[in-house]
């Protein structure tokens, strides 16, 4: 048995990147975590009849065979699947757009340092001319423009453009994802940034100003990269991190955010032992 699963608390290029895996790899089941980001799940709600998936639990691990494991290159960032872990004979695939990601345990690994993880496979269906329908395309899309910032983030690459242009010719539909990408922006949301600018202090390193924000939270609060982002704008310094933690589930989330051409956050996420993307705009988040 074949499963393709992906990390918790999907977004878009994490559920896209599943799907997109599904057409590669004939017969595998798409498995998805039960956390999906609240667009996400909308979306997959909608077209439930068009998207077949499992969640861990209906899952019989002892007949995997293999895993494929796309925008999710280390076992923390899976849910459910830890048993796994102890199969010697289990033949694992990553897909992954993070340079330097990756468990050493992999058999195959998918690579390279672009925008969005659906964006290798979009291209490997592309290359051998697996057909997919306007909806898989219109997902794959919303998998890119989220994870780019609709093609926006300097981590863009050519390569996402391509995609991008395959996936409209595949009648991928830009107006259905934009009305799920729009950002989740609410009390919540604005009661965190309050809280963040009302405590915030500005530090100079090495030329580059730098705000670091440190705020207790409860439960999943969507929307925190939009905070970190207005908390930056505002604040008009070149680095800003928000460290957001819940002591009941032992919790932390770092989310930072930093001006094109200054500081690479990279180095500061796999600090904090996660799978971060090695550019202006880096994300990373310790469970």
């Amino acid at each position: 048995m074949e499963i393709i699963t992906t990390h918790k608390n999907s977004d878009f290029d994490a559920v896209a990147s599943v799907f997109a895996a599904t057409r590669i790899y004939e017969g595998a089941s798409a498995v998805l975590p039960k956390s999906l980001n609240p667009n996400v799940k909308a979306f997959i709600s909608l077209h439930k009849d068009l998207f077949a998936f499992k969640t861990p639990g209906e899952v019989g691990l002892a007949a995997v065979s293999r895993l494929v494991a796309v925008d999710a290159p280390r076992w923390s960032r899976l849910e459910g699947l830890k048993d796994l872990k102890a199969k010697k004979d289990l033949d694992i695939h990553i897909w992954d757009h993070h340079e330097g990601a990756g468990e050493s345990c992999a058999s195959a690994a998918f690579i390279e340092k672009v925008g969005a993880t659906v964006t290798l496979l979009v291209r490997r269906l592309k290359r051998d001319k697996i057909p997919i329908t306007p909806i898989e395309a219109t997902l794959f899309l919303a998998g890119i423009y989220e994870d780019t910032g609709s093609m926006s983030f300097p981590s863009t690459t050519a390569k996402n453009a391509k995609a991008v242009a395959f996936l409209l010719a595949q009648g991928g539909d830009l107006a259905i994802i934009q009305n799920f990408l729009r950002p989740a922006y609410g009390p919540k949301q604005k009661d965190l940034l309050y809280k963040m600018l009302k405590t915030a202090q500005r530090e100079k390193l090495d030329d580059y100003t730098v705000s670091i924000g440190i705020l207790e939270i409860k439960g999943h609060v969507p929307g925190l990269s939009l905070v970190v982002d207005m908390y930056r704008d505002i604040l008009n310094v070149d680095v800003a991190v928000g460290v957001f933690f819940e002591k009941t589930r032992d919790r932390c989330l770092v989310i930072g955010r930093s001006a094109p051409e200054t500081v690479d956050l990279g180095p500061l996420c796999r600090y904090w032992a996660a799978a971060a993307t090695p550019t202006p705009a880096a994300r990373c988040c310790v469970m």
